[in-house]
């Protein structure tokens, strides 16, 4: 069994297609799954939705997908009037079906190719939208966050999320965790989108992450010129590539 997983979009349709190019060059897979934050920040939220629909087995919602359940309520450490001017432009692009369909979007997606095998996908973690699993997370990180009060063991055999945009693996437990990245706003200094590929081999899964190019300044010449709010601001970012600041300070992404 393969599974393709994508994360991230943040409405750079030029990197989504991209992404696509090489999963039909790399498949064929047996599901496609996207691990949330499909429109915010980027020009193409509209046909980012259509497309993520058309090519997907399961979509699960991401941090910013869940803006648009309460769309009178700004999010934690977010700007009020920022935040309402960028999710007005957006909602209009979108139209009302669309940002329905965001706004109900389930929390996760399982995969069970045989007992004791289950691969869940999440957007940040398997409790809420918002706490990061970063790169530097010691063992003891990782069974905080991952382990109930009761320090009962998960489920799953391996985890897939998104959520910080920098790829990496983690072995904790004798489980695989995959942070899949981002495909439309990688944050790790590598330009070109990320996606994952992972496989069953019948008794245990495995991981690989994939790097695609595509033509970054397309995507900044859109976003500085189609009246994107906070165009300019977006545009810098997705050149930057990176945070500019380390993981360890975050204590939530935000787009």
């Amino acid at each position: 069994m393969r599974i393709a997983l994508l994360s991230d979009i943040h409405g750079n349709l030029v990197a989504l297609d991209a992404v696509l190019n090489d999963m039909r060059r790399y498949g064929p897979f047996d599901q496609v799954v996207v691990a949330g934050d499909l429109v915010w920040s980027g020009p193409w939220p509209a046909e980012v939705v259509d497309q993520v629909r058309q090519v997907s087995s399961a979509v699960i919602q991401g941090n910013t997908d869940a803006f648009f359940r309460r769309p009178g309520e700004t999010p934690a450490g977010k700007n009020d009037e920022r935040f309402a001017t960028q999710l007005a432009w957006m909602t209009e692009r979108l139209g009302p079906e669309r940002v329905a369909y965001l706004a109900d979007l389930p929390f996760s997606h399982r995969i069970s190719p045989a007992p004791g095998g289950d691969l869940l996908v999440v957007h940040a973690n398997p409790t809420d939208l918002a706490r990061p699993i970063i790169p530097q997370f010691s063992p003891a990180d990782l069974d905080a966050l991952l382990l109930s009060d009761d320090s009962t063991e998960p489920d799953w055999q391996a985890l897939a999320y998104g959520h910080i945009h920098v790829p990496h693996m983690h072995r904790w437990r004798g489980r695989l965790l995959v942070d899949v990245a981002s495909a439309g706003l990688p944050m790790d200094g590598d330009q070109r989108a990320v996606y994952a590929v992972m496989t069953w081999d019948g008794k245990a899964w495995h991981a690989e992450h994939r790097r695609v190019f595509y033509p970054v300044p397309v995507v900044v010449h859109e976003m500085r010129t189609s009246g994107m709010p906070r165009g300019k601001h977006f545009a810098e970012r997705l050149v930057a590539a990176t945070y500019g600041r380390s993981l360890h300070l975050l204590a939530m992404v935000t787009e």
